[in-house]
């Protein structure tokens, strides 16, 4: 469906207002999150003295593995808006606290880290509920990758930010700061952003019938139970949670250690350190938002299918890691956009275990032994597992809406039977031939409901669109 013009949609569309706002979002997100990495190196004391923050430098604060899916569920029945927002604004204030306990001790810092990592866990997840609601089909690369870049763009920014902050205020202001300059972007989030178009009230009536014309009955606007079943077996599914983990034993090994290799290895300053160390996000933020514009230009003339895009980008993503967005990451909309918040939170809390297993390999292989040889071997595993979680996508993947996304007729017929008992009016679009009674729903009559393409939660009977 072609989308309407940029005047038509008020010159800046909310989607992709939304979509700046939550890019902004992942900035603040990842520099709270790798701030630490670098500023580890000015908390260790000079004199060669043990310090608190020497025992948990390879401690990654993602432990949320089993509370992911069950954020992608409250994103998809609250609202992405209020998770999304709400887990930022809790990762601001333990930010505030993390140089109060560095100076404490080991276990107050693990504990500060801790309650850093659950909160910013259902950030991801919660983007992807977004995505289900905002995101028309042919422009799904595109909204998440400029949303997803923004975990490149973070680490870009917050590794020089960080260093320049040290050398003029100190370590601990480093915390302060970009604490507080997230709690301002908290605020500019809930002004701005609705969970759906239908809520929002700066929206052009263009631009929601063009998203809701362009989802047709692929998102529910209830969310609907689970399939768990269906969903755990589907092998869609497991390729994209192969292709996360092992994409992930890469990105961590590289986020975490990096800076380590270059201060160990290179010999480089603090300066200099985080210039080089920020250098592989900026080339993958670029790259990122070029494949998504050629991946959904592609999509959009019926050049590839979505499949044969995704599988694509994912391949080049082995080499040019900008490649995720239009491949793995967007791909459970494709395939279930009414439980893509959940089957995120899933394979993102899969996807954390490198974040801690991945660092533990490198320290296994260096403590001690800081050489080029043993280094080697820490960038060959990592290679070797974006090969194999690549080719697993390649066989697996798909691009299509897997049946089990489907809500069955019965749960919609008991929807709109209740809705007569209980004396509701009719749902906006849905022309009831007969009104007050509930024999009509089990009855042929039932097959007569002439649904418009904006109302989405329910059955659309194709037979009778043209009455």
């Amino acid at each position: 469906m072609k989308p309407p013009t940029l005047k038509e949609q008020g010159y800046l569309p909310s989607r992709y207002l939304v979509a700046l706002m939550a890019f902004l979002g992942m900035v603040f997100n990842y520099m709270l999150r790798v701030n630490i990495n670098l500023t580890i190196v000015a908390m260790v004391t000079n004199d060669n003295s043990t310090s608190p923050v020497q025992d948990v430098c390879h401690f990654k604060d993602d432990n949320d593995q089993t509370e992911d899916y069950v954020r992608g569920r409250l994103a998809e029945v609250l609202g992405a808006r209020r998770v999304f927002g709400g887990a930022i604004l809790s990762a601001s204030i333990v930010t505030m606290f993390v140089p109060l306990a560095a100076k404490s001790s080991a276990s107050t810092l693990i504990a500060v880290r801790i309650l850093l990592g659950l909160s910013e866990g259902a950030t991801f997840p919660s983007t992807h509920a977004l995505l289900a609601t905002w995101a028309p089909p042919y422009e799904r690369s595109t909204l998440s990758t400029i949303i997803y870049a923004g975990s490149q763009a973070g680490t870009i920014i917050g590794f020089p930010l960080a260093a320049t902050i040290i050398d003029s205020l100190g370590w601990e202001a480093v915390f302060y700061i970009q604490a507080s300059l997230t709690l301002v972007w908290c605020a500019g989030w809930f002004l701005l952003v609705a969970d759906t178009p239908d809520s929002d009230s700066r929206i052009s009536k263009v631009e929601r019938d063009y998203i809701y014309n362009s989802l047709g009955g692929s998102k529910e606007k209830k969310a609907p139970p689970v399939p768990w079943r269906s969903a755990l077996t589907s092998l869609p599914f497991w390729a994209i949670l192969v292709a996360g983990v092992g994409n992930n034993w890469g990105f961590y090994t590289l986020l975490t250690d990096l800076p380590l290799y270059m201060k160990q290895m290179l010999q480089k300053d603090i300066k200099s350190n985080a210039v080089l160390s920020g250098l592989p996000y900026l080339g993958m933020w670029i790259f990122s938002l070029v494949v998504s514009s050629v991946g959904d230009r592609l999509r959009q003339n019926d050049t590839l299918s979505t499949q044969t895009v995704r599988k694509t980008a994912n391949t080049i993503a082995v080499t040019l890691q900008g490649g995720i967005y239009t491949g793995f990451m967007v791909n459970h909309v494709d395939i279930a956009p009414n439980f893509a918040g959940t089957l995120f939170g899933i394979t993102n809390a899969a996807a954390t275990i490198p974040g801690w297993v991945a660092p533990m390999t490198v320290g296994a292989l260096t403590n001690n032994q800081q050489t080029f040889g043993q280094w080697r071997k820490v960038f060959f595993i990592s290679a070797g597992i974006f090969v194999v979680d690549a080719l697993f996508f390649l066989l697996y993947a798909s691009g299509k809406e897997q049946e089990w996304n489907k809500v069955p007729e019965k749960s919609v017929k008991k929807d709109l039977k209740d809705a007569v008992v209980t004396g509701q009016k009719s749902p906006p679009g849905v022309n009831m031939l007969q009104e007050g009674t509930t024999d009509m729903l089990d009855s042929e009559a039932y097959s007569k409901y002439i649904l418009n393409s904006n109302f989405r939660n329910s059955y659309q009977n194709k037979a009778f669109q043209s009455e």
